[in-house]
């Protein structure tokens, strides 16, 4: 039987799997809420087995140009006291290195491949509802089109409508953490820790309740230098408090929390772009898939930002579905996904719970290297296109 996969969703996940349902000679199609707009502020780490996927896609040389990929991290206190410099034991093969990006530059390295690949892309497509019967499945637009394939892959992300169709009593809750993404320049910065930032190291900086990792990303734009900050809040901070605050008085806010000296508060002053969020999650849903219709990425298992694994997985999740679909029937495919992913993503969120980076650490009463250790995630987890998994 003939399938056609519509993918509800143009972001990582679904971009990654459309193309890989091409190379698996698969009808397929996106459809998109939103027109693309780049969004400046917002990057992420991607480990060494989402960077393999870059690999496997063959976008791996656009990725390593837009990139930086650190040998070296250097964990301080706010005001620049060194508490332990970690070799991260990196590869030298650089699909078998993790990468700290721009979120905006791997989307637009996907959607120009996938313009080469001949993906069929809908922007302006706002998914109402499903509805499925035993041969087909068909998508509801707010447009009033609509489209009948058979199968439909939720990769729409934390606020996924086809999740909230499939379990609508599974809702978005608050995570008690905030997260903050910020662009700055090296420009006029020649502070020693950035100096070092300026040399390839990473800079994590840890205070009690708080964390900023600081980074280079893209090597060849003006805003070169990329931070993330989470923090532990029990209790959600209102929006007047935290998303609607102006540019100038988050940068007041952190400097008044976390110091005035240092480069820590060097970077924030001199960021260009600072992007707030609360960090919410979903519990585990009871199953991925039901009939025909299935999520991947955030809209199954909402993966926490403070894990560093959630683009890792988007791109895993989407090459593992579409490998599975060139194999099997779509009910087996469906099947494999879960069975065979379930506890890599048990282990990565089981993570926080031996260190979860959010709640920050108070060096006054020493370091613990221990803290870094016992996750159960593996180091090696890697999914090959043309071979079997692991």
């Amino acid at each position: 039987m003939n399938q056609k996969v519509m993918i509800i969703g143009a972001g990582i996940s679904g971009l990654t799997l459309a193309m890989f349902l091409k190379k698996a000679g698969m009808d397929c199609a996106v459809y998109e809420n939103f027109p693309y707009k780049r969004v400046e502020g917002s990057s992420f780490r991607i480990n060494k087995s989402g960077v393999h996927v870059m690999k496997e896609l063959g976008i791996e040389d656009q990725a390593q140009q837009n990139s930086h990929s650190a040998d070296r991290m250097r964990i301080l206190t706010t005001d620049d006291m060194e508490i332990a410099s970690i070799n991260l034991m990196q590869d030298s093969v650089f699909s078998r290195r993790s990468i700290y990006m721009q979120r905006s530059d791997l989307v637009e390295i996907l959607m120009r491949q996938a313009e080469l690949d001949g993906v069929e892309i809908h922007y302006n497509k706002k998914l109402t509802h499903f509805t499925q019967d035993a041969s087909n499945i068909t998508a509801y637009f707010e447009d009033g089109h609509q489209e009948t394939g058979t199968l439909l892959v939720g990769a729409d992300g934390l606020h996924s409508t086809v999740r909230n169709q499939l379990f609508p009593s599974h809702v978005l809750s608050y995570a008690k953490s905030w997260g903050l993404y910020g662009l700055a320049s090296f420009k006029d910065m020649n502070s020693d820790p950035i100096r070092h930032l300026m040399d390839g190291d990473e800079l994590f900086y840890f205070t009690q309740n708080a964390n900023f990792l600081v980074s280079k990303s893209n090597p060849t734009h003006e805003l070169n230098l990329s931070w993330q900050a989470s923090g532990y809040q029990e209790r959600k901070r209102s929006k007047e408090e935290f998303e609607f605050r102006t540019l100038d008085e988050i940068k007041s806010d952190l400097i008044q929390e976390y110091g005035g000296n240092g480069a820590l508060s060097e970077i924030i002053r001199n960021s260009a772009h600072i992007i707030p969020k609360q960090i919410y999650s979903v519990d585990p849903i009871p199953s991925w898939s039901k009939g025909r219709a299935v999520v991947i990425g955030d809209a199954a298992h909402t993966i926490n930002p403070n894990t560093g694994y959630g683009c890792s997985v988007a791109l895993e999740d989407a090459m593992y579905l579409a490998k599975m679909l060139k194999k099997h029937h779509y009910t087996d495919a469906l099947y494999y996904l879960e069975a065979d992913r379930k506890e890599r993503i048990r282990a990565i969120l089981g993570s926080l719970d031996i260190f979860d980076v959010s709640k920050g650490f108070d060096f006054s009463n020493g370091f613990d290297i221990g803290l870094f250790s016992g996750s159960k995630i593996d180091a090696n987890y890697t999914i090959h296109w043309e071979t079997e998994c692991l």
